[in-house]
């Protein structure tokens, strides 16, 4: 996973959640559909858990504005924001989600990062990249 800030590119360990790990084997056998759609930032902090369901405090949900398959069982999510959109907004988390409606939805993955407050004059870039092997 790799997190970028102001020309700062911190790379991060993903953590496969409960949520994620019964998808995808639902999707190994065929009888799910569901895959991850959205970005969700968050301004919570706690202990991470593969029993998390949610973002402590979700405020931003965003469609990934990229999806690519770098490497044979890799997929790799994108998003970005602009300034604008996360004007005020203090980073303390983020994760992957398939669907909800609004900041709701089951979360795939979540990290948690050092808080970051964005001031109007920064723009934001995840990249999230999940391995199977």
């Amino acid at each position: 996973m790799i997190f970028k800030f102001h020309g700062l590119e911190v790379i991060y360990k993903m953590v496969v959640l409960n949520q994620a790990k019964n998808a995808i084997l639902k999707l190994i056998i065929g009888s799910d559909t569901i895959y991850p759609q959205y970005f969700l930032l968050g301004t919570g902090s706690s202990t991470l858990s593969a029993s998390n369901t949610e973002l402590v405090d979700a405020q931003d949900r965003q469609l990934f504005t990229e999806t690519t398959y770098p490497t044979s069982q890799k997929v790799k999510w994108q998003g970005d924001w602009n300034a604008v959109e996360i004007s005020g907004l203090t980073l303390q988390e983020f994760g992957v989600i398939p669907s909800g409606t609004g900041v709701t939805g089951s979360i795939w993955s979540r990290v948690v990062v050092p808080s970051v407050t964005f001031d109007g004059s920064n723009e934001l870039r995840i990249e999230e990249t999940m391995e199977i092997f």
